[in-house]
C-alpha cells in the first residue's frame, strides 16, 4: 500500500514538472520517468526516458570531465549512451546485462527525452531491470519505470540505496 502511495505522489510530481516554467533555474525534486514497452516484433524493450536536461548535462559533465550541453556538444548523444549503459540496466533471464542500443534524443524546454532499446529475444518475463540514472547526483532522486508487456503493466520505483536489479514477473 505504501508503494502505491509513493508511486502516486511521484507521478503527481512528474505531472507538476511538466507545468513548471522553463525559466526556473532549479527544481526542488528529482525524478525521472521511463516508459518502456516490449515490442514482440523486434523482441526488444523500447524505452523513452524523461529527465531534467540540466541534471543530465551535469551528470555528463562530471562523467566526461568537460562541460556538456545537450544541444551544443557534438558528442552529447555518445556521452548519453555511455552514461545510460552504466546506469540503466536490462538483463536477460540469465541475469547478464544486455547492450543498450541508441535510438535518439530530443530536448523540449527543460526536459530531455532519451530513446533507446534493449534486445530481449526470450521476452521480458524473468528478465531484470534497474534504473540508477542520476542517483549518484541527488540524494532524493526517484526513478519510475512503467513497463508494458504481453498485455500487462508493471510500475517500478528505484531510489538511492536500492539493492540490485529487479526481476520482471
Amino acid at each position: 500500500m505504501r508503494t502505491k502511495a509513493f508511486l502516486t505522489a511521484a507521478l503527481v510530481a512528474l505531472v507538476c514538472a511538466s507545468a513548471w516554467p522553463a525559466s526556473a533555474a532549479a527544481h526542488k525534486y528529482y525524478a525521472s520517468l521511463a516508459r518502456a514497452e516490449y515490442n514482440e516484433e523486434t523482441k526488444s524493450v523500447e524505452v523513452a526516458l524523461r529527465v531534467f536536461a540540466d541534471d543530465l548535462e551535469l551528470a555528463l559533465t562530471r562523467r566526461s570531465g568537460r562541460r556538456v550541453y545537450l544541444d551544443k556538444t557534438k558528442d552529447a548523444a555518445d556521452l548519453a549512451l555511455g552514461y545510460l549503459r552504466e546506469t540503466f540496466e536490462v538483463g536477460g533471464r540469465d541475469g547478464r546485462r544486455v547492450e543498450l542500443r541508441w535510438v535518439g534524443m530530443e530536448t523540449q524546454g527543460d526536459v530531455a527525452w532519451l530513446y533507446f532499446e534493449a534486445p530481449l529475444p526470450e521476452g521480458p518475463s524473468g528478465a531484470t531491470l534497474r534504473d540508477r540514472v542520476l542517483l549518484e547526483l541527488f540524494r532524493t532522486q526517484v526513478n519510475i519505470v512503467n513497463l508494458k508487456y504481453g498485455g500487462r503493466k508493471l510500475d517500478l520505483v528505484f531510489k538511492r540505496g536500492d539493492d540490485g536489479p529487479r526481476r520482471i514477473p
